[in-house]
């Protein structure tokens, strides 16, 4: 008995926002609710909070008889996600009855032209960590292109096992420096056409592990043209994507050097 069941116009949306999903845990929950799916769940490492959300009026179709958890182990999926094609349709089904979480796969025109693909997932019992509320403020924000912030970040990240970046009201800068001193550093000012804001009252600079950043960045670039990025002195760094069909939010702990 199928009690939950969404419809992605595109699925190039689910895919990639499920890949950072995979590379960061092993296992989570999905929520179907009259709102949509969403999934909330800290990282093994506790210094990654993730919260995706896809809301029901955005999807192509949505049927929801009951509200339902699917609890899933991301290793399964991960060969399967990477087979969606950007603009081929992805539906998800529930099936309470059998405890299975279904993916068909069919082209843009609908099921009925051409090859579906289905692949049936068992539903297991997931062990939820309660995710802190935190009660964040930041005092500096800017929003960039989301592909020009992940190419910044894999720059750094050739030298660098962390970034710092710097907020001032002129501009952002991101910089690494690794062994025998090798650096590398960018500036994007208020001029710089893929910097689309900047609000800061004074520089504001705080460091990071690139590799954690660019789990996150380097697949989204692809959901989303443009990510907002928040942060404070020393304090945890937040990204939003908005897309579509939803919004990923994370929120990355500093690193503690």
């Amino acid at each position: 008995m199928s009690v939950a069941r969404a419809l992605f116009p595109k699925g190039k949306e689910p895919r990639y926002a499920f890949e950072v999903l995979i590379r960061l845990l092993p296992e989570a929950s999905l929520t179907f609710t009259q709102d949509g799916i969403s999934i909330k769940a800290l990282d093994p490492t506790k210094t990654s909070i993730l919260d995706l959300s896809f809301y029901a009026a955005s999807l192509e179709d949505y049927v929801l008889e009951e509200e339902v958890k699917v609890g899933l182990i991301f290793t399964t999926l991960k060969d399967v996600i990477k087979r969606i094609g950007a603009t081929e349709k992805l539906e998800v089904e529930v099936d309470k009855e059998r405890n299975r979480f279904n993916l068909y796969v069919y082209p843009k025109r609908g099921k009925e032209a051409g090859l579906v693909r289905r692949f049936s997932f068992p539903i297991v019992s997931v062990i939820e960590e309660e995710i802190p509320e935190l009660s964040l403020t930041f005092d500096a924000s800017f929003e960039v292109d989301a592909g020009v912030f992940d190419d910044l970040l894999a720059m750094v990240e050739e030298v660098s096992d962390w970034v710092q970046i710097s907020v001032s009201p002129e501009g952002v800068t991101i910089r690494g420096v690794g062994e025998g001193g090798k650096a590398a550093e960018a500036t994007l000012s208020q001029n710089d056409e893929a910097l689309f804001s900047v609000s800061a009252e004074e520089t504001v600079t705080a460091k990071y592990t690139v590799e954690t950043l660019r789990d996150i960045t380097g697949k989204l670039k692809s959901l989303s043209k443009r990510v907002k990025v928040e942060l404070s002195e020393n304090k945890p760094i937040k990204l939003t994507y908005e897309f579509t069909t939803g919004t990923f939010k994370t929120i990355v702990a500093p690193r503690a050097d």
